[in-house]
């Protein structure tokens, strides 16, 4: 035969134990395999050859595994058995590795695509990547810190929001003690915002790592009165959250009106859907102008057919169209006997809780809440207000960008500021001061400037244009920029203890070590930064405490910086 296969001939071949590869946390590209589950549990082999093997090369393998192969071709369990050829893993592997034309032996891995969901209906789930969820996701908070009430029929734990920090909540509907969802509708809301994600499990949602605060005002029919409404409103307030969704609405009422009021007061943003009527004029709370009324779109991004609209619609988002096959909004739900289900449901209820999820991935980026809305809504893809999709479709990864570039202005700031302290308390000269000041800057925020020049997009600019920090983000892709080591101070100090060393580069040591130590206070203050394998807490004292000895770097060479001077008068 003599034909040749370059680098890769595998043999796929079923053997009598498997190795599974495990749902990871999106942040992790785990190659190992884990847990065993069984001695009779099929598996595959895989072989990668020397570059140039033949098919001579290959019938050595088969002689040494006893059985006949082909290039790339897996044989089936029912094929093994009925040979009598399915080895041990371990055996096949150990016949293999160390065959001088065999390169790499090992039982085959699952790879889940990096930075998104390994939930296997996520596919079907056009209406997140059509508000860009995914973007969400790849960014360095995904909802972590941040507080939903949904204020609805309640919320039950069914197994997709296992994952998920799910508060007790409270119900305001009489006669019912347990904010535990007994109609549907307030766990599918739930799930949009936050569905366990990457859990290997079911779907996905837009703020996986938000927490979600339940709050019944509605009936297992459906209903709820407004003193109930308001009562779930305020009482959501008292409890700190940030976000409340309310996937309701009727006619207007002065008393929803003043708890939503109250809510605005105290920074809590209010999202709310605008109806279904299908016609000109909005429902209320949607079309309050304290909330973000939201309108629906189907899967083509036109206005759903059962859609209000009207004045008080501020955005659109998906919500669905089950007029079309898998035009529905699928999300992990009770059934209404008892069971739980992955069910399509349609509605302005649907899409509002995916702006009430952008609007908690926003927050989680330390965007202030006054300055989330128009965010959201300078972002949204239109062509100005119209009164079907209000300033247009919600587009996460725009408003993230937008954020993004808001948190590097105010890194750059901070940056600058504490060098500047640094170096004046320390009575350095006044060129130090000012070279030491920008370069903080500029490492802690980048030169946010270059955005608004119209440049080509250039790595190099994006490189520029973002703090230190941020820039694996951009070379390697967004969830490297969590990685412990490089949110440490790490690289102040190798570059303290090199540059630090020359009176010509020590404005530019200082300016690294104070500039991470901005980036690195304003991460743990805000949530922004999540290092890799620690939980919340640890990973802020972790970031407080290299801030720290990275201000106490900048510190040192300033003071070294004065003593030069003084050396130099005398």
């Amino acid at each position: 035969m003599g034909r040749k296969l370059r680098s890769l001939a595998a043999i796929g071949a079923t053997l009598g134990a498997v190795f599974a590869f495990g749902p990871t946390p999106v942040e992790r590209f785990a190659l190992e395999p884990v847990a065993d589950p069984g001695p009779d549990a099929p598996g595959v082999l895989v072989v990668d050859l020397v570059d140039g093997a033949s098919e001579a090369d290959l019938a050595q393998i088969e002689r040494i595994l006893g059985h006949d192969l082909e290039w790339t071709h897996p044989l089936s369990i029912d094929e093994a058995l009925a040979e009598g050829w399915v080895p041990d893993v371990d055996d096949a592997v150990a016949l293999l590795r160390d065959h001088p034309l065999v390169e790499v032996a090992e039982p085959e891995l699952r790879l889940d695509a990096f930075g998104y969901p390994n939930d296997p209906m996520y596919e079907k789930q056009w209406n997140l990547r059509a508000m860009g969820a995914p973007d969400g996701w790849s960014a360095t908070a995904r909802g972590k810190g941040v507080t939903v009430a949904v204020v609805d029929t309640g919320v039950a734990r069914v197994e997709d929001l296992a994952g998920t920090q799910v508060l007790e909540g409270a119900s305001f509907v009489p006669g019912t003690n347990s904010a535990i969802d007994d109609q549907g509708h307030g766990t599918h809301v739930a799930g949009t915002i936050a569905q366990t994600t990457n859990n290997g499990l079911g779907v996905a949602g837009v703020a996986p790592e938000a927490t979600i605060l339940p709050v019944k005002v509605l009936s297992k029919w459906g209903f709820g009165s407004s003193a109930w409404i308001a009562a779930g409103i305020d009482y959501a307030v008292d409890e700190g959250a940030d976000v409340i969704n309310l996937s309701l609405g009727g006619t207007y009422s002065a008393v929803i009106h003043n708890a939503i009021k109250k809510a605005r007061k105290q920074g809590v943003i209010v999202v709310a859907a605008v109806g279904n009527s299908g016609r000109k004029g909005v429902s209320y709370p949607g079309g309050l102008a304290e909330a973000i009324g939201v309108s629906a779109t189907g899967p083509d991004g036109k206005l759903a057919f059962y859609s209000s609209w009207g004045k008080g619609t501020d955005i659109a988002a998906p919500g669905g169209d089950k007029r079309v096959e898998g035009g529905g909004v699928l999300q992990n739900t009770i059934d209404g006997r008892g069971g739980q289900v992955y069910a399509e449901y349609q509605g302005t209820s649907m899409a509002t809780p995916h702006v009430a999820g952008a609007a908690a991935i926003l927050l989680a980026h330390g965007i202030p809440a006054d300055a989330v809305e128009r965010t959201l809504l300078d972002t949204a893809r239109g062509d100005g207000w119209d009164e079907r999709y209000g300033h247009g479709h919600l587009d996460l990864g725009k408003a993230l960008s937008r954020a993004i570039d808001r948190t590097g202005n105010i890194r750059f700031a901070l940056g600058a500021a504490l060098a500047f302290l640094i170096t004046q308390l320390a009575s350095t000269r006044r060129r130090f001061q000012l070279a030491s000041t920008l370069y903080a800057g500029a490492v802690a925020g980048g030169l946010f400037f270059l955005d608004g020049l119209g440049l080509p997009s250039w790595k190099v600019v994006e490189l520029l244009s973002r703090g230190l920090l941020d820039w694996p983000a951009v070379l390697l892709g967004p969830d490297w920029m969590h990685f412990p080591l490089w949110l440490s101070a790490g690289l102040p100090l190798v570059v303290a203890f090199s540059m630090g060393a020359f009176r010509s580069t020590r404005p530019l040591a200082l300016g690294v070590s104070v500039g991470v130590a901005a980036h690195l206070f304003h991460g743990a203050a805000t949530g922004g930064l999540a290092p890799w394998w620690l939980p919340a807490f640890l990973g802020s004292a972790w970031l407080t405490m290299n801030g720290t000895i990275s201000l106490l770097l900048g510190m040192g060479l300033a003071g070294t910086e004065k003593l030069d001077e003084e050396e130099t008068r005398r």
